[in-house]
C-alpha cells in the first residue's frame, strides 16, 4: 500500500496533467481524470470520505445533477423493453461470447446515445466526490496548478496563431479549424478563464518589489485578449466584455482605495458605452448602402460581352449590390486561369467558387467580369480559394469582419436564405426547433436518450430548411436539458449548481464566481456539457474552485 503522501503527490500529479491537458489534448484529458478515480480508488479511507460525503451537503447536492442522468434512462422510450433484451443476452451468453452478441445486438440508437451521454458525463460525478473528499490546496500548490495551466494555454495559442499565420504545412481555412487540439470555442473560454487567472495571481501577489512579474503577467494578458481577437470565437469575446468591467471592479475593491475604485466603476461605464457605440457604429456600416443608378446600368464588358444585372435582388456585401454587372463568361475564363479551384467547383469550406468570387469581386466595388478578376492580387485568390467572402476577411486581427459574417447571416435568413453552414443563423434553427420540442415535453422532458431522435423528428415535421448534415441539438445547454428532463429536472439541476456554492461559501470568491459566470454564460449559445471537453471544463473548474483553493485568498505566496 502506498503511503498517503504518495498519493497526494499523485493527486497533485494528476491534477496538473489535467490541467496542461485541457487545451492541448483530449488524451492527457482522460488519462488525468482516470489517474484522479484510480488514485481515490486505491487511496482507500472511505468510511472517512463517506463521511465528509454525507457531511458537506454541496457535494451530495452537485451528485444530483448526474442521478437526474441516470433516472432520465427510465423516461427514455422502450428502456424497458431494451433492458429486457439485454438481461436475455447476458444470460444466453457465455462469457467469450458476451462481448460480440452486445456488438451485434439489435439495441436501439436511442439507447446507445443515453449510454453514451452518461459516460460523457461522469466528470460531474467523479470530480466533485474526489475533490471535495481531498484536502484543499496549499497557497504554493493552488498557484503552481493555476500558473501550468496558463502556461499550457499559452502554448497552445502560439501554436494555433502559427497555424492560423499560415507558417505550418496545415492550411486551416478559417479559425475555426486552426485550434488544432480542441473546439475553438472551448478553447476561447478556457482562454478568457485564463486571462481572469492571469489577473487573479498578479493582484492576490505582493509584486510591488517585483515590477517584470506584472509586466509579464500585463503583456500575457493582453496576448490572450489579441488572440482572442484573432480566434474569432464570437461566444469568447462576448463573454470577455460582460466580464471585464466586473473584475475591474474587483481589483479597486481589492486594493481598498476609494479613488481606485471610482475610477473603475468609470472605466466600466466607459467600457459599456464604447460597446454600445461600436456595435451601433457596426450595425450602421453594415446597412450603408452605396448609390446605383439602376435604369442606366451598361449593357457590355470592356470587352464586348453582354452583362447580366439582377437590379430586384435585395442582396448586398459591404454596401454594393451582388447581382449586377456580371459576365459569367468573362468571369469563368478568367478564374480559372488564376485559380486551381475551378469556377464550377467548389472552395476549401465546401461552397461555390462561383458564389463566393462574386460576393468577393461585389465586397471590393468591382465588376464581375475580367477586368475585375484581373484587381486581385495573390492574396485575394488564396482567400477566395478558402472560401472567404469579403476582402474584410484579410484583416485578421479587425473584430468588425466577425461582426459583419453574423450581421450577413441574420439578414440573409430573414430574408428567406438557407441556414445551412451559416453559424449564426444556424443557431436560430435550432432554437426554433429545440423550442418546439421543448413545448412538446414541457413537463417530463423526453428522457436520456430521446433527445436527438426527437430533433430529427422536429426537423422533418418542419420541412426545415437546414441540409441533414447540419441538423444538430439546439446548442443551449438550458434547451436542452429542458427537452431531456422537462422542467422539474430542469429547474433542480440550475438549483443545485447555484446552491451549491452559497453552501460552501464561495459566491464572493473571485475566480469562482468568473467561472461559473464563463460557465454559465457559455450555456446561452453551446451545449457545454454536451462533450468531453466541455464537461470536463465546467466539472473540473467547478469542484476544483469550490473545494480545493486554500482557505485563506488573500494572498497566494507563501
Amino acid at each position: 500500500m502506498l503511503s498517503q503522501k504518495i498519493h497526494r503527490y499523485i493527486f497533485l500529479f494528476s491534477t496538473a496533467l489535467l490541467v496542461i491537458g485541457m487545451p492541448v489534448s483530449i488524451f492527457l484529458l482522460s488519462v488525468a481524470q482516470l489517474l484522479l478515480a484510480s488514485n481515490w480508488i486505491l487511496e482507500g479511507n472511505f468510511r472517512h470520505k463517506f463521511n465528509i460525503i454525507k457531511s458537506r451537503k454541496a457535494i451530495l447536492l452537485i451528485l444530483t445533477i448526474y442521478l437526474i442522468h441516470i433516472l432520465g434512462l427510465f423516461n427514455t422510450h422502450e428502456f424497458f423493453k431494451t433492458l429486457f433484451d439485454l438481461r436475455i443476452i447476458v444470460a444466453r451468453s457465455s462469457l467469450f461470447d458476451l462481448v460480440h452478441n452486445f456488438r451485434t445486438a439489435n439495441i436501439p440508437t436511442n439507447f446507445i446515445y443515453a449510454l453514451h451521454d452518461l459516460r460523457i458525463k461522469l466528470p460531474l460525478l467523479a470530480l466533485p466526490v474526489i475533490y471535495g473528499t481531498s484536502e484543499p490546496l496549499s497557497k504554493k500548490e493552488f498557484k503552481i496548478i493555476m500558473q501550468l495551466f496558463i502556461a499550457s494555454v499559452l502554448v497552445s495559442s502560439f501554436i494555433t496563431t502559427f497555424v492560423l499565420l499560415g507558417f505550418s504545412n496545415i492550411k486551416p481555412v478559417d479559425s475555426r479549424y486552426a485550434s488544432l487540439f480542441i473546439s475553438h470555442i472551448r478553447f476561447s473560454l478556457i482562454v478568457v478563464l485564463s486571462i481572469f487567472s492571469v489577473v487573479y495571481i498578479t493582484f492576490t501577489n505582493h509584486f510591488e518589489h517585483f515590477k517584470r512579474e506584472k509586466l509579464i503577467s500585463f503583456l500575457v494578458i493582453l496576448w490572450f485578449i489579441s488572440f482572442l481577437i484573432l480566434l474569432r470565437s464570437f461566444t469568447g469575446i462576448v463573454i470577455f466584455l460582460i466580464l471585464f468591467p466586473i473584475a475591474l471592479i474587483w481589483c479597486a475593491y481589492y486594493q481598498k482605495k476609494i479613488l481606485l475604485l471610482r475610477m473603475a466603476y468609470l472605466g466600466s461605464f466607459l467600457i459599456l458605452i464604447g460597446i454600445f457605440a461600436y456595435s451601433l457604429f457596426s450595425y450602421h456600416r453594415f446597412n450603408r448602402r452605396y448609390d446605383c443608378d439602376l435604369n442606366n446600368l451598361e449593357t457590355f464588358t470592356v470587352n464586348g460581352n453582354l452583362y447580366r444585372h439582377y437590379p430586384t435582388s435585395d442582396e448586398y456585401e459591404n454596401g454594393y449590390k451582388i447581382w449586377i454587372n456580371l459576365c459569367e463568361k468573362e468571369l469563368a475564363k478568367e478564374w480559372n486561369l488564376r485559380s486551381n479551384y475551378k469556377y464550377d467547383s467548389l472552395d476549401r469550406k465546401g461552397q461555390s467558387v462561383r458564389t463566393t468570387l462574386i460576393r468577393y469581386l461585389t465586397s471590393h466595388g468591382y465588376r464581375k467580369d475580367s477586368l475585375g478578376v484581373s484587381k486581385l492580387d495573390k492574396t485575394d485568390i488564396e482567400m477566395i480559394d478558402k472560401g472567404y467572402t469579403n476582402y474584410l476577411d484579410k484583416n485578421k486581427f479587425a473584430l468588425y469582419p466577425r461582426i459583419y459574417e453574423l450581421l450577413w447571416e441574420i439578414d440573409r435568413y430573414k430574408k428567406g436564405g438557407d441556414p445551412s453552414g451559416q453559424s449564426l443563423s444556424q443557431r436560430i434553427e435550432y432554437l426554433k426547433t429545440g423550442t418546439r420540442i421543448m413545448k412538446r415535453f414541457f413537463w417530463f422532458g423526453t428522457g436520456t436518450g430521446d433527445v436527438q431522435n426527437e430533433f430529427y423528428k422536429q426537423y422533418a415535421m418542419d420541412n426545415s430548411k437546414l441540409h441533414p448534415p447540419y441538423r444538430h441539438r439546439t446548442h443551449n445547454q438550458f434547451i436542452t436539458l429542458l427537452i431531456a428532463f422537462g422542467i422539474f429536472g430542469f429547474v433542480w439541476i440550475y438549483f443545485a449548481l447555484f446552491a451549491t456554492p452559497v453552501l460552501e461559501k464561495k459566491y464572493r470568491n473571485f475566480m469562482f464566481m468568473i467561472f461559473f459566470l464563463i460557465g454559465i454564460l457559455s450555456m446561452l449559445n453551446e451545449d457545454t456539457l454536451e462533450t468531453h471537453v466541455g464537461v470536463s471544463f465546467f466539472a473540473f473548474f467547478y469542484s476544483f474552485f469550490l473545494f480545493s483553493m486554500p482557505q485563506n485568498e488573500s494572498s497566494i505566496d507563501d
